[in-house]
C-alpha cells in the first residue's frame, strides 16, 4: 500500500481560492477535519485523502472543477467530457491536440498548446486573465494531469526531459521534483513539459470502458508522484518498504542489490529530486501520519510502527519532518 501526503501549500491555495468565492475557512476546515495549526506550519504535510476531500468539497460547493482558481468556473464533469470526446483518437499526439481544442471551447482563462519539433515536444500551459493562482497550484496541477493521463493512455511512463515553469523558484520547490521526477527549471518563458516527440506517435491503448474506471480513481492520484518502472526512487522504495518498522538497510547494500555503485545511485536519486535519507524520512513520516489519522493507535505504537523504540525520539523526528507534534495529526484533536 502506497501512503501519500501532500505539501501544505496545496491546501493553502485551495482555501484562499475558496475564501475569495465567499466560503468560510473555519467551516471548510471543520468539514474535512483539519486544523488551522497544520495549515499555518510551513513544513506540514497533509494526508492525501484530506486534500482530496477538500478538493471534492470545494468543487461541489462552488460548482467548479477549478475550485475557485479561475474566474470562469468549469462545471463538474467538464474533465470527464473532455476525455470522452478524445478517447477514440488513434495516437497520444492526436488526443492531446484534440484536448487542447476542447479546452479552448470551455475556458477563456488559460490556454493549452502542443508544439512538436523534430526530436522533442512541448506541452504548454498558459494562464490568462481571470486566473487567480498566487501559489501556482493550477499550473502545477494542469501539467501533472497532462502527464498522468498521457501515461495512462499509452500504457507507459513518459520520461520528461524537463519541466519549465515561468514563476520564480518557491520555498516548496522540492515538491515539484517529487511530483514530476524530472529536472525543474524556474523563471522560464513558459510553463511546459518537455519530452521526446516519439511518444506522440504511440497508440492510445484505452477505450471508453477503461476510461470509466480511470475516472473513478481519486483525484489525488493526479497530484502525487509518479514512478516509472525504471525510476531509481521506485526501485529503492520497493527494496526498503518492509523495513519501515525496523532499521533500514545501509546504502551500500541497496546499491549492490540494484547492481550499481553508491556514487551512481546517489546521483540518480539526486536527479529524481531526492536522496536515500530523504526517502527513508518520507516513508517513516507518511506511515506515521497514516497511522495517526486512523485514530486507533497510541502515539507509542505509532512510534514503534516507524522504527522508534523511544517515543521522545519519535516526537523530535516528527516535529523535524512536519513542524508540528504528532498530536496535531490525531483526527479527534483536529475537528
Amino acid at each position: 500500500m502506497k501512503i501519500l501526503t501532500v505539501p501544505v501549500v496545496y491546501v493553502r491555495a485551495l482555501l484562499e481560492a475558496a475564501e475569495r468565492r465567499g466560503c468560510d475557512r473555519e467551516q471548510v476546515l471543520n468539514a474535512i477535519g483539519l486544523s488551522q495549526e497544520l495549515v499555518d506550519e510551513d513544513k506540514s504535510r497533509i494526508p492525501s485523502t484530506t486534500y482530496d476531500d477538500l478538493n471534492k468539497l470545494l468543487a461541489e460547493t462552488l460548482g467548479d472543477e477549478y475550485c475557485g482558481l479561475v474566474d470562469q468556473p468549469a462545471k463538474p464533469g467538464t474533465f470527464a467530457m473532455m476525455t470522452y470526446a478524445c478517447i477514440n483518437c488513434p495516437t497520444l499526439g492526436s488526443f492531446l491536440e484534440r484536448s487542447t481544442q476542447y479546452h479552448t471551447i470551455v475556458t477563456d482563462c488559460s490556454r493549452l498548446q502542443l508544439v512538436r519539433d523534430k526530436e522533442s515536444a512541448r506541452y504548454i500551459f498558459t494562464p490568462l486573465a481571470g486566473t487567480v493562482d498566487p501559489h501556482n497550484l493550477l499550473t502545477m496541477s494542469m501539467l501533472a494531469i497532462a502527464h498522468r493521463i498521457s501515461n495512462w493512455l499509452i500504457g507507459n511512463t513518459i520520461v520528461l526531459d524537463s519541466v519549465n515553469l515561468a514563476h520564480p523558484r518557491p520555498e516548496h520547490a522540492a515538491a515539484y521534483n517529487l511530483l514530476f521526477r524530472a529536472p525543474i527549471r524556474f523563471d522560464r518563458e513558459e510553463n511546459s513539459l518537455v519530452f521526446a516527440a516519439s511518444y506522440l506517435d504511440m497508440p492510445v491503448k484505452q477505450n471508453e470502458q477503461s476510461l470509466e474506471t480511470f475516472l473513478e480513481m481519486p483525484g489525488i492520484v493526479m497530484m502525487t508522484s509518479v514512478e516509472s518502472k525504471d525510476s531509481f526512487v521506485a526501485k529503492v522504495a520497493d527494496l526498503i518498504a518492509g523495513s519501515v518498522a525496523e532499521e533500514f538497510p545501509d546504502f551500500d547494500w541497496v546499491a549492490k542489490k540494484l547492481l550499481t555503485t553508491t556514487g551512481t545511485l546517489r546521483r540518480r536519486l539526486r536527479e529524481e529530486g531526492t536522496s536515500y535519507q530523504q526517502l527513508k524520512d518520507d516513508m517513516r513520516r507518511d506511515t506515521a501520519i497514516f497511522n495517526l489519522n486512523k485514530g486507533v493507535m497510541s502515539t507509542e505504537d505509532v512510534a514503534a510502527s516507524v522504527g522508534f523504540s523511544e517515543p521522545t525520539s519519535f516526537f523530535r523526528a516528527f516535529k523535524r519532518w512536519t513542524g508540528v507534534t504528532p498530536r496535531a495529526y490525531i483526527k479527534q484533536d483536529n475537528v
